[in-house]
Protein backbone atom coordinates (compact mmCIF):
# COMPACT_ATOMS: atom_id res chain seq x y z
CA UNK A 1 0.00 0.00 0.00
CA UNK A 2 1.80 3.20 -1.02
CA UNK A 3 2.40 6.08 1.74
CA UNK A 4 0.37 9.57 0.82
CA UNK A 5 1.13 11.12 4.24
CA UNK A 6 4.76 10.50 6.31
CA UNK A 7 2.56 11.59 9.30
CA UNK A 8 1.67 8.18 9.37
CA UNK A 9 4.57 7.48 11.59
CA UNK A 10 3.06 9.72 13.78
CA UNK A 11 -0.21 7.40 14.10
CA UNK A 12 1.84 3.91 14.71
CA UNK A 13 4.08 5.81 17.23
CA UNK A 14 0.88 6.42 19.16
CA UNK A 15 0.06 2.72 19.10
CA UNK A 16 3.03 1.41 20.09
CA UNK A 17 2.61 3.72 23.15
CA UNK A 18 -0.71 1.85 23.49
CA UNK A 19 -2.98 3.98 22.31
CA UNK A 20 -5.47 2.06 20.21
CA UNK A 21 -8.79 3.95 20.17
CA UNK A 22 -9.04 5.03 16.86
CA UNK A 23 -11.38 8.39 18.07
CA UNK A 24 -8.15 9.21 20.47
CA UNK A 25 -5.86 8.99 17.74
CA UNK A 26 -7.50 10.70 15.68
CA UNK A 27 -7.95 13.54 18.50
CA UNK A 28 -3.83 13.23 19.19
CA UNK A 29 -3.65 13.93 15.66
CA UNK A 30 -5.42 16.72 15.69
CA UNK A 31 -3.64 18.31 18.75
CA UNK A 32 -0.22 17.50 17.01
CA UNK A 33 -1.21 18.94 13.53
CA UNK A 34 -4.40 21.48 14.29
CA UNK A 35 -4.97 21.51 10.98
CA UNK A 36 -5.93 18.45 10.23
CA UNK A 37 -9.99 17.66 11.90
CA UNK A 38 -10.67 15.16 14.55
CA UNK A 39 -13.49 14.13 12.22
CA UNK A 40 -11.87 14.99 8.69
CA UNK A 41 -11.79 12.03 6.13
CA UNK A 42 -7.66 13.06 5.40
CA UNK A 43 -7.23 11.79 9.21
CA UNK A 44 -9.85 9.16 8.71
CA UNK A 45 -8.92 7.54 5.55
CA UNK A 46 -4.82 8.67 4.83
CA UNK A 47 -3.31 8.48 8.02
CA UNK A 48 -5.76 5.26 9.58
CA UNK A 49 -7.11 3.50 6.78
CA UNK A 50 -4.67 3.91 4.08
CA UNK A 51 -1.99 3.53 6.72
CA UNK A 52 0.39 0.46 5.94
CA UNK A 53 1.93 0.56 9.70
CA UNK A 54 -1.27 0.12 11.03
CA UNK A 55 -5.03 -1.81 10.54
CA UNK A 56 -8.24 -0.75 11.76
CA UNK A 57 -10.62 -2.99 13.43
CA UNK A 58 -14.32 -2.09 14.88
CA UNK A 59 -12.27 1.40 15.97
CA UNK A 60 -9.50 -0.52 17.30
CA UNK A 61 -6.11 -0.14 15.81
CA UNK A 62 -3.24 -2.12 15.74
CA UNK A 63 0.28 -2.47 14.63
CA UNK A 64 1.04 -4.47 11.48
CA UNK A 65 4.47 -6.08 11.03
CA UNK A 66 5.53 -2.94 9.11
CA UNK A 67 4.50 -0.84 11.64
CA UNK A 68 6.26 -3.04 14.83
CA UNK A 69 9.27 -2.63 12.61
CA UNK A 70 8.88 1.32 12.13
CA UNK A 71 8.56 1.78 15.40
CA UNK A 72 11.75 -0.42 16.51
CA UNK A 73 13.55 2.38 15.06
CA UNK A 74 14.81 5.44 16.84
CA UNK A 75 12.16 8.87 16.61
CA UNK A 76 9.11 10.25 18.61
CA UNK A 77 5.79 11.81 18.02
CA UNK A 78 5.73 15.15 16.51
CA UNK A 79 9.57 15.83 15.40
CA UNK A 80 11.65 15.30 12.54
CA UNK A 81 12.06 12.51 11.07
CA UNK A 82 14.91 10.71 11.86
CA UNK A 83 17.60 9.39 9.25
CA UNK A 84 16.42 5.93 10.03
CA UNK A 85 12.65 6.77 9.72
CA UNK A 86 13.39 8.33 6.44
CA UNK A 87 15.02 5.03 5.06
CA UNK A 88 12.75 2.91 6.28
CA UNK A 89 9.71 5.17 4.97
CA UNK A 90 11.55 5.19 1.51
CA UNK A 91 11.89 1.65 1.25
CA UNK A 92 8.07 1.21 2.03
CA UNK A 93 7.30 3.52 -0.89
CA UNK A 94 9.08 1.23 -3.00
CA UNK A 95 7.12 -1.73 -1.94
CA UNK A 96 4.13 -0.71 -4.07
CA UNK A 97 5.02 -0.82 -8.07
CA UNK A 98 2.76 2.04 -9.36
CA UNK A 99 4.65 4.25 -5.92
CA UNK A 100 7.88 2.91 -6.99
CA UNK A 101 7.56 4.13 -10.71
CA UNK A 102 6.48 7.44 -9.65
CA UNK A 103 9.18 7.78 -6.95
CA UNK A 104 11.82 6.70 -9.69
CA UNK A 105 10.66 8.99 -11.93
CA UNK A 106 10.26 11.95 -9.85
CA UNK A 107 13.34 11.35 -8.09
CA UNK A 108 14.94 10.94 -12.40
CA UNK A 109 13.23 13.93 -13.79
CA UNK A 110 11.16 15.52 -11.07
CA UNK A 111 8.14 14.64 -12.97
CA UNK A 112 6.15 11.67 -13.55
CA UNK A 113 3.68 10.27 -16.43
CA UNK A 114 1.48 8.91 -13.90
CA UNK A 115 -2.19 9.85 -14.76
CA UNK A 116 -2.95 10.55 -11.10
CA UNK A 117 -2.23 14.17 -10.78
CA UNK A 118 -2.59 13.50 -6.92
CA UNK A 119 -0.93 10.29 -6.55
CA UNK A 120 1.98 12.59 -8.04
CA UNK A 121 1.25 15.34 -5.50
CA UNK A 122 0.86 12.84 -2.77
CA UNK A 123 4.18 10.96 -3.36
CA UNK A 124 6.21 13.94 -4.15
CA UNK A 125 4.92 16.07 -1.11
CA UNK A 126 6.72 12.80 1.28
CA UNK A 127 9.82 12.49 -0.97
CA UNK A 128 9.63 16.16 -0.22
CA UNK A 129 9.16 15.74 3.61
CA UNK A 130 12.06 12.84 3.17
CA UNK A 131 14.48 14.94 1.93
CA UNK A 132 15.05 13.20 -0.85
CA UNK A 133 13.71 15.59 -3.62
Amino acid sequence: MPIYDIRCRDVARLVASGMIDAWRIREKIHSLYPGLRTGGSWTRNVLLKWNPFVNVEAGKVKLTSLGKALTSLPGSIGTPLTEEEKAFILGVMMLDPKQRLVVSELIATGSSREKNKWFVARTKACLRALGTI
